[in-house]
């Protein structure tokens, strides 16, 4: 009886070691959601990236996993009102040594075979965009003049410093895709609006001048040069009857 016992007792500790390794093996199954991308570590280190669908890793300790969603688009915002460094951020200078408020914003997304890199190789990834969103505009600001920034450039501004931001993120390898830069205003400081504005006022002032003279001077020419014209036929009409009677007498 008590070797039965004994069988029966090793045999009841086997198949709960069975059952434990069985469960800690169904541990490893994992699901990555649509628009994600998995990324499996081994003790810490980076063993490999996976798809969408049911996937399956060694089970913890020794493997685990982490989602990096690849799909939605982030923004960022610099400048806005509302911020407390709001002044700090927005007001740049530009190549004629003036100042202009600016405020954008910048839409981006992880790139979807970057997620290693998002995890590994950046500390703060929405930092790293905000950061290279206000050096790239002031060092493309600062290669405008203050005109160009206000009324002319802002589309090929934008541009340029998204270009100049994709660069910065990949040089540091963040894994980050800069998709859209909007400049949503750009203006002379609050302190000096008021006097820009009487400014801007004055330039229309002397421009609807000059072509109010334009035009009265485009009505008055024709006009005297028709005139002019006239009276030189006159004086040829009279000139010729005049001096053949000089002539015949």
């Amino acid at each position: 009886g008590g070797g039965r016992g004994a069988r029966a007792g090793g045999f009841s500790v086997s198949v709960l070691a069975v059952c434990a390794v069985i469960g800690w093996s169904v541990s490893g199954f994992y699901i990555v959601p649509e628009g994600q991308t998995g990324v499996v570590t081994t003790f810490g280190a980076y063993s490999k990236s996976t798809m969408p669908g049911i996937n399956w890793h060694l089970p913890a300790p020794i493997q685990d996993v982490e989602l990096v969603d690849v799909s939605s688009v982030r923004t960022a915002e610099i400048g806005m009102r509302g911020t407390t460094d709001r002044l700090r951020e927005a007001l740049m200078l530009t190549d004629d040594e003036n100042i202009v408020d600016v405020m954008f914003n910048v839409q981006y997304r992880i790139k979807p075979h970057a997620a290693k890199d998002l995890l590994f190789r950046s500390r703060d990834p929405d930092r790293s965009v905000f950061d290279a969103a206000e050096s790239a505009m002031r060092e493309v600001v600062g290669r405008k003049a203050m005109d160009s920034v206000l009324f002319e450039s802002k589309a090929e501004i934008a541009e340029a410093v998204r270009n100049s931001m994709q660069a910065m993120l990949d040089r540091y390898s963040t894994g980050i895709e800069v998709m859209s830069v909007a400049i949503q205003n750009a203006q002379p400081p609050q302190q000096v609006q008021a006097a820009f504005n009487d400014a801007v006022k004055a330039g229309q002032d002397r421009e609807r001048q000059i072509n109010l003279g334009e035009a009265y001077m485009n009505a008055v020419i024709p006009k005297a040069q028709g005139t002019a014209s006239r009276l030189k036929e006159e004086a040829e009409g009279y000139k010729a009857p005049v001096v053949e009677t000089a002539r015949g007498d």
